[in-house]
């Protein structure tokens, strides 16, 4: 899956990337509907939509391998957006803010944090959950 993030792109398909794209990507939109009691009908009730527009969420899961991705991935979180996002769920992008982030440091990761490869790359192995919401500016 490949995933752009503003100036960022996550899954780079190049052989030369050895930080992975995302794990996960979990797109959610939900409308507003209330229900009403019909007055006079005893039990009866109608719903109604009460917005009409609905914003776009998208938790998204990446790793991190590298300190320089991890130092990507950290200043694009604080910078906030608007990010253009581009995907395959929004192929033609959609301006989305980062609302927060999550990083895991845990037992999972195959390596303890900044440590050194053969090749002398430092690495910082970290899961990150990265909450997006669209922007209606």
């Amino acid at each position: 899956m490949i995933f752009k993030i503003g100036w960022l792109t996550l899954g780079d398909p190049s052989e030369e990337e050895v930080n992975p794209g995302p794990q996960h990507a979990r797109w959610t939109k939900t409308n507003v509907v209330v229900e009403k009691p019909i007055p006079g009908k005893g039990n009866k009730t109608i719903t109604i939509r009460t917005s009409d527009m609905v914003l776009d969420h998208c938790e998204l899961t990446v790793r991190s391998i590298t300190n320089d991705r991890y130092k990507q991935l950290k200043h694009l979180c604080d910078e906030c957006g608007p990010f253009k996002v581009v995907c395959n769920h929004v192929p033609d992008g959609m301006n989305m803010y980062i609302l927060d982030r999550f990083i895991d440091h845990s037992e999972n990761d195959k390596e303890p944090p900044l440590t050194e490869t053969q090749t002398g790359e430092t690495l910082n192995v970290a899961t990150w959950t990265i909450s997006l919401l669209e922007a209606w500016d």
